[in-house]
């Protein structure tokens, strides 16, 4: 069983004269453990194609399956549960919140699903210096540079072990001696067991 499918997805955007296509009955699956990469030109349709596949956005048309189990029919609070217990999110813009700081950004995905700020705080430590920002935990979004927001981001997405990893252009705002030590990260990610990622 694949983890993620997609079937014929198709996403218009307006009507009529003024619709466009972004993504054209794109097929799609991947397995457990099995890292993909989307590649194509800026306006392509990859970060549609994310978003779909996260949850985040329905196709005008086609299936989603994440685990087997189809996505459309879901309701609001069953696929914000999907997305905290199985899909991690790097958004191209990072998305982190201003007024958290780097460790809290990464912890409270943990402390929305109920586990206490301290144990939490002690996972998201773990995380960042993971991916070399152990001395930067305390900093503000707004302190730290569009590279280090990028690896907070990826670290908030990587700290409960989703088996989903979805990344919008991963090592787009890193050096790249930063970007091969994320992209090698995620690629043993996909090979550690019991945490089969793909993006």
């Amino acid at each position: 069983m694949s983890l993620l499918e997609l079937r014929e997805v198709s996403r218009a955007y307006g009507e009529g004269s003024a619709s466009v296509n972004a993504l054209r009955e794109v097929s799609l699956s991947v397995d457990q453990g099995e890292m993909v990469a989307v590649m194509g030109p800026s306006g392509s349709g990859k970060s549609t194609l994310l978003t779909i596949a996260g949850t985040l956005e329905e196709p005008s048309s086609g299936q989603v399956l994440v685990g087997g189990h189809p996505v459309g029919a879901m309701s609001r609070a069953a696929k914000a549960r999907l997305r905290r217990h199985t899909i991690g999110y790097v958004f191209q813009d990072f998305n982190l919140l201003p007024g958290l700081t780097a460790a809290e950004n990464v912890a409270l995905p943990l402390e929305l699903d109920g586990t206490s700020a301290r144990k939490a705080r002690v996972v998201a430590l773990k995380s960042l210096d993971r991916l070399g920002l152990g001395g930067r935990a305390s900093h503000y979004p707004d302190q730290l540079s569009g590279g280090e927001r990028q690896r907070v981001a990826i670290a908030r997405a990587m700290v409960d072990e989703r088996k989903l990893l979805l990344a919008d252009e991963p090592s787009g705002a890193l050096d790249s001696v930063n970007g091969e030590a994320v992209m090698q990260l995620l690629h043993d990610a996909c090979k550690r067991p019991g945490w089969p990622r793909s993006w």
